[in-house]
C-alpha cells in the first residue's frame, strides 16, 4: 500500500509505525505525532523544515496546501532560533501559537502540562462516545463542548485564567472537523470510533483498523462545511457564541470564515 510520499521519502508504509524513543521528541497534535511515529516526518521529530512538514500533510493524510501552510509556517516561527528555517515537535507547545487550550487530550497551559497525553481529559472527552461505534455530528460537538466545559471549571477550581475567545473558539471547532475530515469523508461526519482512539492513544493512523487516506485533499471549503456542521449541532452554541464574544449564532459563519481566512493567509 502506498500513497504519494514526500520528497525523498520511499511510499507509505502505514504498517510501519513505532513510538517515540530515547531522545525523539513529539508535540501536543496525535496527527502529527502519528506522521513521525510513521516515519513520514523525521522520527526523532527534529529539523523539520517548512517544506517538509506541508509535504507530509499533503501528501500523506490529502490535507490541503493552504491549511498545511499554516500549520507548517506557524511551528517554524515556534523556534527560538529565528535563524534555524526548522522547527522540532515539542517546540510546538508554545502557548497561544498553535497549541491552545481546551485540547481534547492534553490539560491546558495554565494548569501545568499542555503537552504531554492526558488520559484522564481524554478519557473524560471518550465518555460521551460510550455505546457508539460511529461518530456523528452532534456526538462530536457535544464531546468537544463538554471539554470546553469541564476546562473551564479546572480553570476556576485553579483560580487560572481561562483563555477561550474567538480564536480558540474556531480552532476547537477546527480541530475536531481535521479528525473527521482526514479519518473519514468531509460531508457526513462519520468515522469509527476505534479510530479515534487509536490516532489519539497510540498517535498512529488506523490503517489496520480499515482506514486509508482520502482521494482528494481536505480543502477549506470541506473544513467550513464541517465546522458549520459541529456548531449548528451544538444544543448550547448560542450561549457559547455569546460568551466567545461572536454575539448571536447569526454571526459565528462570518467569524469562522473571517478567522480561517486570516490564519490560512498568515503564511
Amino acid at each position: 500500500m502506498a500513497t504519494t510520499p514526500p520528497e525523498g521519502h520511499p511510499p507509505v508504509d502505514w504498517t510501519k509505525w513505532e513510538p517515540a524513543g530515547d531522545g525523539d521528541v513529539r508535540s501536543p497534535c496525535p496527527m502529527i505525532n502519528a506522521l513521525a511515529n510513521h516515519h513520514v516526518l523525521p522520527h526523532d521529530g527534529k529539523q523539520i523544515t517548512k517544506e517538509m512538514a506541508i509535504a507530509a500533510l499533503v501528501n500523506a493524510i490529502k490535507l490541503d496546501s493552504k491549511i498545511a501552510a499554516v500549520f507548517a509556517g506557524y511551528a517554524v516561527t515556534a523556534n527560538p532560533d529565528a535563524s534555524a528555517g526548522s522547527f522540532d515537535l515539542d517546540m510546538v507547545d508554545k502557548h497561544g501559537m498553535i497549541e491552545h487550550d481546551v485540547s481534547l487530550s492534553r490539560s491546558d497551559y495554565a494548569l501545568g502540562d499542555n503537552h504531554t497525553f492526558d488520559k484522564g481529559v481524554w478519557e473524560g472527552v471518550m465518555s460521551t462516545y460510550e455505546g457508539k461505534e460511529q461518530t456523528d455530528f452532534a456526538t462530536v460537538s457535544k464531546a468537544r463542548y463538554r471539554r470546553v466545559l469541564a476546562s473551564k471549571k479546572a480553570h476556576e477550581e485553579a483560580q487560572k485564567a481561562f483563555e477561550y475567545g474567538i480564536k480558540e473558539f474556531v480552532l476547537s471547532y477546527g480541530e475536531s472537523a481535521l479528525f473527521l475530515g482526514i479519518l473519514g469523508d468531509p460531508k457526513d461526519g462519520k468515522i469509527p470510533v476505534e479510530y479515534l482512539r487509536v490516532l489519539f492513544e497510540q498517535e498512529r493512523l488506523p490503517f489496520n483498523e480499515g482506514w486509508r487516506p482520502n482521494e482528494k485533499v481536505v480543502t477549506q471549503t470541506d473544513m467550513n462545511h464541517l465546522i458549520f456542521k459541529l456548531i449548528m449541532a451544538n444544543e448550547h452554541k448560542a450561549a457559547e457564541a455569546a460568551e466567545v464574544g461572536v454575539g448571536s449564532v447569526h454571526a459565528v459563519a462570518a467569524a469562522v470564515t473571517g478567522v480561517m481566512s486570516t490564519y490560512c493567509t498568515v503564511m
